[in-house]
């Protein structure tokens, strides 16, 4: 009977998050109810434990350095794609607090379900060594892309093989923070802070005066060299802790 109540539960989870996260029925709200109902389908999985499976178990101070690390994170997104559109010819209009308060939720819920959830079944249920698990679904995370924006969503697409590395590096560094903090603070403030800008306003074309479509963006922006150059040296970064830590738990157990 439990086996088979926890099966309803994860699959309640999962469908909270994909009805629940994104703009499907322009409600900017509904993000916001996705990470009630996952907060709470996670509870009802895993009981006390579930701030620690969904990496939502945060203190005061790390919340302050989060809120803190988001602000920063999206200075330096505006400075950065406004860099990188100048050789495009585009520029940002930014819109309204509905999108950015929808950006929240929807960046928490992805946090959880792609990140902190996985992450604590591979490593700490199924026992799977860290680096492989960070890298893993890291792979995974840019493959999806691939496949959602090649054949589902709406706005279809081909990313092409510098966006994906980047997509690959900023989930393999998102992977690592997690692992290494325990808590999903600080992959929030950097994943909301890029995604806020890139897909909470509207970017265009000076010239047209026409609105640059996801995939479009991905690889504008994500494809850069800047991106590519940033995204890779935050991954040798992650590597190297992820490394020195798991070296030190492996000494700490012989």
């Amino acid at each position: 009977m439990k086996r088979i109540r926890n099966t309803i539960l994860t699959i309640l989870l999962l469908s909270s998050y994909l009805l629940f996260s994104y703009y499907y029925f322009n409600g900017w709200w509904y993000s916001s109810i996705g990470t009630v109902l996952i907060l709470l389908f996670s509870y009802l999985i895993w009981g006390k434990q579930f701030r620690r499976v969904t990496g939502t178990k945060i203190s005061h101070t790390t919340f302050h350095k989060t809120v803190l690390l988001a602000f920063i994170m999206i200075v330096a997104s505006i400075l950065l794609i406004q860099h990188i559109g100048n050789r495009h010819m585009t520029a940002i209009q930014f819109t309204n607090c509905r999108n950015y308060f929808h950006d929240i939720f929807y960046i928490l819920n992805e946090e959880i379900i792609l990140g902190a959830i996985p992450l604590y079944l591979l490593i700490r249920k199924w026992k799977i060594n860290s680096l492989l698990a960070t890298g893993g679904l890291a792979l995974f995370f840019a493959a999806a892309h691939f496949a959602f924006y090649r054949w589902i969503f709406l706005q279809r697409g081909t990313l092409e093989l510098t966006t994906l590395t980047t997509l690959f590096l900023v989930a393999f560094v998102r992977n690592c923070l997690i692992v290494l903090n325990g808590h999903i603070g600080y992959s929030w403030a950097l994943h909301f802070g890029w995604m806020m800008v890139m897909f909470g306003n509207r970017l265009y074309f000076v010239e047209t005066n026409t609105s640059i479509n996801e995939p479009e963006r991905f690889n504008m922006f994500l494809g850069s060299p800047e991106m590519v150059s940033i995204s890779l040296i935050l991954a040798v970064v992650s590597f190297i802790y992820l490394t020195r830590r798991d070296k030190r738990i492996k000494k700490m157990n012989i």
